[in-house]
């Protein structure tokens, strides 16, 4: 009797254990769902964090380069005629400063 009593005891401490088992497993396969997760938004916020640093080194570049490069393409545009008529025309103005300086 004191076997069956045993035996009965230990099939309830073996139950209980194998329903804490289940239990644990079910947590583990949560947390490494959720790992899995965190995972993938780490690499996508280092992705953007990339993409970031990329886009502000563009753009300090662009800062430190000289600002007249606009100004320089403008008359580098301008065919020889043009260049020409915008000479006279500053020419013509200058004369004109000139004269009015000089009065």
């Amino acid at each position: 009797m004191a076997d069956l009593i045993n035996h009965e005891i230990l099939l309830n401490e073996l139950s209980s254990v194998e329903a804490q088992l289940s239990i644990l497993i079910h947590k583990n396969k949560e947390l490494i769902g959720k790992i899995g997760d965190r995972d993938i938004e780490l690499l996508r916020l280092r992705n953007e964090n990339s993409f970031l640093h990329q886009k502000i080194a563009s753009l300090e570049s662009e800062m430190k380069a000289p600002k007249n490069d606009g100004d320089k393409n403008l008359f580098n545009s301008l065919n020889l005629k043009e260049r020409e008529n915008l000479k006279v025309k500053l020419q013509n103005l200058l004369s004109k400063i000139d004269y009015h300086l000089s009065s």
